[in-house]
């Protein structure tokens, strides 16, 4: 596992006054979560959300970063 953390995806749900982030990393693999801004804790994933992620992205005329996989 790489430990670059440059992150290319992000998921924020909101609910009322309450904000949460979910910032990943697909090159190391690590998710980092925040909740109004506040760093919770990282945890690990896999490869395999990537590609739904993109295809949301895609769906939403979103580019993807250059150099992103598919």
């Amino acid at each position: 596992m790489a430990r670059c953390f440059d992150p290319r995806h992000g998921i924020r749900a909101t609910s009322g006054e309450t904000v949460a982030d979910l910032v990943i990393c697909f090159e190391c693999l690590q998710i980092e979560a925040y909740v109004n801004d506040k760093h919770l804790q990282g945890a690990l994933t896999s490869a395999s959300p990537q590609a739904f992620l993109n295809g949301v992205l895609r769906d939403a005329k979103i580019p993807l970063a250059s150099g992103l996989k598919e």
